[in-house]
């Protein structure tokens, strides 16, 4: 079986270094069940995740993205799920979090997608492998918001304010809502759905607070006329406790 994989990594241009063997088990059975075809190059590389291009049956563009097992910092990871009354029962220890964390990523979306809100599809996930829509074009990934500049913010400010409406009535936090974690090809799709959590979560006022304000200062900086009342607004869609 090791020659095999290695004979993988090399057919499909990865290094050794990215995946771990049960990693690459992940990404044979995701190939098997038909949702992968090829993995084409790496897009991104952060502390928590890899995310690299591929495609599927039909030569479309995919998003893989692979949650590292080895130097996560899983104990923050699992203050999250133990706290979330939807993975409360998650073990204590590091395979068994992330890849909960990825499944948690994928309902996450999923419940987000089939809301009507503006994020990648979720496609598929097996173990720490999440698949999803692939936002861009050939290959290139869409920019994030905040490494580009907008012809109209109030516009992109008024859009994201509705999407966070949405995702209110679905009684969803993102918890991490930034320009960082907004990025734009034809309109503007909210991505890292990994933190998310639903408004019963203990700390969801807090999370609800700081996405309004990160999303605020940045669009009120860029010129936007911003909307004071909108946590009350959202708190209110989620009967949150003010």
């Amino acid at each position: 079986m090791f020659k095999e994989e290695a004979n993988f990594l090399e057919e499909f241009k990865i290094e050794h270094k990215v995946f771990d063997k049960r990693t690459l088990m992940a990404i044979f059975d995701l190939i098997k069940k038909g949702h992968i075809k090829t993995v084409e190059s790496m897009i991104k590389e952060g502390k928590e995740s890899i995310v690299v291009s591929g495609k599927d049956e039909k030569g479309e563009w995919l998003s893989i993205k692979v949650y590292r097992v080895l130097y996560v910092d899983f104990k923050n990871m699992w203050t999250y799920l133990a706290t979330d009354p939807r993975f409360e029962r998650v073990k204590k220890n590091r395979w068994s979090i992330v890849t909960t964390w990825a499944r948690r990523e994928f309902k996450n979306l999923k419940t987000a997608f089939e809301g009507d809100v503006s994020c990648p599809r979720p496609i598929a996930v097996e173990k720490n492998v999440l698949v999803t829509e692939f936002i861009g074009e050939n290959g290139i990934p869409a920019p994030k918001l905040v490494e580009i500049k907008l012809e109209d913010y109030q516009e992109v400010y008024d859009f994201i304010i509705e999407e966070m409406k949405k995702l209110a009535k679905l009684n969803l936090i993102h918890t991490d809502l930034s320009p960082y974690n907004i990025i734009i090809y034809q309109k503007p799709y909210i991505i890292d759905f990994s933190q998310a959590v639903p408004e019963k979560h203990p700390q969801a006022k807090e999370f609800l607070q700081r996405d309004v304000k990160n999303v605020n200062e940045y669009f009120k900086k860029h010129g936007a006329e911003i909307n004071e009342n909108i946590f009350n607004e959202l708190s209110n869609i989620m009967k949150l406790k003010l």
